[in-house]
């Protein structure tokens, strides 16, 4: 299973319905009726898709903030994008290059 997220367009589902908070996230997918929750990482992310930002980009800023390595934050952003789109919360386009 490969963690790589370059060059993906990710967009958010319409039918998902977030609400940002101090402590995270909550998001609702209004079709499915399903409620979701993320920690501030996760708040992060998903506020850098919504104003498009590339994930490189996104990993690279919480991993400055942090002190964490790139490919580390890396890794679990794709774990959570993955996440993500297995609940239809996010949508995936084709590859640019």
């Amino acid at each position: 299973m490969t963690n790589q997220i370059s060059g993906t367009a990710i967009t958010l589902n319409p039918d998902a319905v977030a609400s940002l908070h101090d402590d995270g996230l909550v998001i609702l997918h209004t079709r499915k009726g399903q409620m979701f929750t993320a920690n501030r990482i996760g708040a992060r992310i998903w506020r850098g898709i919504e104003l498009q930002l590339p994930v490189e980009v996104i990993a690279d800023e919480i991993g400055k903030e942090y002190r964490i390595a790139p490919a580390t934050v890396r890794e679990h952003a794709a774990r959570f994008l993955a996440e993500l789109g297995r609940h239809n919360l996010i949508e995936r386009g084709p590859d640019h290059e």
